[in-house]
């Protein structure tokens, strides 16, 4: 089931402090509206009681989709050294987890994300049944065959799904810093169905390059620059 629990926050507008209850996890088969309060951005959204100003409240979140046997967890982090520091505690975490399972086990794929959307990405893709290793993999071609129009330190490549075809895959670049989106870009369908073929007969490439729960072309660029410099 979903939970939620009361915090006490302040307005980013006025300073006023009030108590209000923040969901911690969603169950997406909770027929209570909180997935769509997800894609909506309307999950966690407070209204403050004295100036009336509207405003979301960003805090982990577990998302459970048990249909597909997937759990997601959104960790908003502020900045670089934090994002560094969860990825450490999450996989550390997610070896001692593994070890105590039973062997015979199988245990829910876990992802990790770090905003919103693409945690509204990660949903849409999961439930369109695509491959999340091969999707990360088609975004890392497109980056590095395009490096100078979409550096990975400022545009982020967002599926589209709603907008794919049986013919294109449909991305969007997204500015990081405003969010403003920007231009689409369409990579051939039968050129990532070849891809996922190939993940299903050996993908030891795929799980090379994106190897933890966090699967983000952007970061693994942003790493081999570092490597390199």
């Amino acid at each position: 089931m979903s939970t939620k629990k009361r915090y006490n926050i302040t307005c980013p507008a006025c300073g006023h402090a009030q108590d209000v209850e923040l969901y911690e996890s969603v169950k997406a088969t909770d027929n209570s509206g909180l997935r769509q309060a997800i894609m909506e951005n309307r999950l966690n959204r407070v209204e403050c009681e004295d100036c009336g100003d509207s405003f979301r409240v960003d805090m982990p979140l577990l998302y459970n989709d048990p249909v597909n046997n997937v759990l997601i967890h959104w960790m908003p982090a502020l900045d670089e050294a934090a994002q560094v520091r969860i990825l450490e505690e999450f996989d550390q975490t997610m070896e001692e987890l593994n070890d105590a399972l039973p062997a015979d086990f199988t245990p829910p794929r876990v992802r990790l994300v770090f905003s919103r959307v693409e945690l509204v990405e990660m949903i849409f893709m999961i439930e369109a049944g695509m491959n999340e290793r091969v999707v990360e993999y088609v975004k890392y071609s497109i980056y590095t065959r395009n490096l100078s129009k979409i550096p990975p330190e400022k545009f982020r490549l967002l599926l589209n799904v709603h907008d794919s075809t049986d013919e294109e895959l449909c991305f969007v670049m997204q500015d990081m810093e405003t969010k403003e989106l920007k231009d689409i870009l369409r990579y051939g369908r039968a050129a990532y169905e070849s891809l996922c073929e190939m993940f299903e007969t050996s993908g030891e490439e795929f799980f090379e390059m994106f190897p933890g729960p966090y699967i983000s072309a952007p970061r693994l660029l942003l790493d081999e620059n570092e490597s390199v410099d």
